[in-house]
């Protein structure tokens, strides 16, 4: 049996009979006669000799060369929930291709950081790139337990993962106990009154499902304060107390050198030892890699599953889960000191050629901060947009593109893929890539494939 870590090497070559528990991130080669078993998704290329067999749990996507071998690709379960969504492609202003197998990749790459549980979040339609797809490909990646946003989001992955734990972080509003209790969800009680209205439901229903408590550790956010939740700790001592989380949230786990964080995982960690036995849950994407100091018993990444950085300071161990590409509607030329309406002041400096794309402010482009002008790949070349955008449209300036010909009325024009990445454009409106995913809006022809 060999690890995943043999993903890492330039080459893996297969001279004997070789069982790899993880995805395979470089090319293959698999000698004859021999055999190669791989329990996740193959990113390279692979060359198999006569003779040789080979079986992939997940996909392959590299070129494949078979020389007289046999090759099984068992990629049925992503490949059930690839579909297509939203306006037919030659009518919709731009395409949105969201990658299953990325997805499903990324979540077993954090999963392999923590000797706890992975689970994952999915809440805000699984940061807008839709929850039911990506829910079915984390549960067959693995993924065993989810936090959703509300009752309505914890409906949808139930249909899907009928055997997951599902947590809802909106907590528990009065009157909606029967509901949890109808789907088998798990409110995070956030407050007193959120687990006296539970204790109500609880005693009268006779449920016996659990519940989070969820404690503000740090800088004001949802959750009780550590004085309430230690008073309450004493629920613990009876056998039907219904804690099955104690969780909270990291504030600055992107910044591994920030005093708050040292003081939380302290505090956190008295409140552990008050509520022995309770598994306990305190960091999502970037706080998977202050290390296990962190870790506790469960982590609840989010962003990062979708192809977000959660190591900004360092390269993106993550790979791409989105392709936004928007029509180019109209090509227009500006001479120096015209403007276009609803840019916000801006007028062309000099003689300008735009490209006006058909995407905006209501398909979640974000407003760009006024130091930092985003870019857009417009016939493989990297050119700014200015200005704002507007509602349905945004402009590229494409001057001193090198192939004028190339900037025509229908081409497409990458917002987000290949050279571009989501945190780049999150970067150049001063805003996160989990905001700027939550945002991208339902006028995108949607495809979600597994390659």
């Amino acid at each position: 049996m060999l690890s995943a870590q043999k993903a890492g090497e330039e080459l893996l070559l297969v001279s004997s009979s070789s069982d790899i528990h993880g995805s395979v991130l470089s090319d293959a080669f698999v000698q004859k006669n021999c055999s190669l078993h791989v329990r996740g998704n193959l990113r390279g290329n692979l060359t198999i000799e006569r003779g040789a067999h080979v079986v992939i749990e997940g996909s392959i996507d590299g070129k494949v060369i078979n020389r007289g071998g046999r090759l099984v690709v068992n990629n049925r379960g992503i490949a059930e929930f690839i579909k297509e969504e939203g306006p037919p492609e030659a009518e919709a202003g731009g395409i949105l291709k969201i990658n299953l197998t990325a997805v499903a990749f990324n979540w077993e790459t954090l999963a392999k950081r923590v000797a706890g549980e992975c689970a994952a979040v999915v809440k805000g339609d699984a940061f807008g790139c839709g929850i039911d797809p990506i829910s079915s490909t984390l549960t067959e990646a693995g993924c065993r337990t989810f936090f959703v946003s509300n009752l309505a989001e914890a409906k949808r992955v139930r249909a899907i993962a009928p055997n997951a734990t599902i947590y809802v972080l909106d907590g528990l509003y009065a009157g909606t106990g029967p509901v949890f209790a109808s789907i088998n969800a798990r409110p995070v009680i956030n407050s007193l009154i959120e687990m006296a209205e539970w204790d109500v439901f609880v005693a009268s229903s006779h449920w016996q499902g659990g519940f989070a408590v969820n404690v503000d550790t740090g800088l004001s956010r949802q959750g009780m304060s550590p004085q309430e939740a230690a008073a309450i700790a004493g629920r613990v001592s009876s056998p039907v107390h219904g804690i099955t989380l104690l969780m909270s949230h990291l504030d600055h786990p992107g910044r591994p050198d920030h005093p708050l964080i040292d003081r939380q995982i302290s505090t956190f960690q008295d409140l552990r030892r008050l509520y022995s036995g309770v598994p306990s849950s305190l960091v999502g994407s970037s706080g998977i890699f202050l290390g296990p100091k962190a870790h506790f018993d469960v982590v609840r990444p989010g962003a990062a599953l979708y192809g977000a950085n959660p190591t900004p300071a360092v390269r993106n161990p993550m790979i791409p889960v989105i392709d936004l590409r928007a029509r180019i509607v109209q090509v227009r030329k500006l001479a120096q000191g015209e403007a276009i309406a609803d840019m916000n002041g801006w007028s062309a400096r000099r003689p300008t050629r735009l490209a006006i794309v058909a995407m905006g402010y209501a398909d979640g482009y974000p407003f760009p901060a006024a130091e930092q002008a985003p870019q857009a790949i417009v016939g493989g070349e990297r050119c700014r947009v200015v200005g704002r955008p507007a509602m349905d449209l945004l402009a590229v300036d494409v001057t001193d593109h090198t192939d004028p010909s190339a900037v025509r009325h229908g081409e497409m024009v990458t917002i987000i893929g290949g050279a571009l990445g989501i945190d780049d454009l999150a970067a150049a409106a001063r805003s996160s890539a989990g905001e700027v995913l939550s945002g991208l809006g339902r006028r995108f022809h949607r495809v979600y494939h597994a390659n």
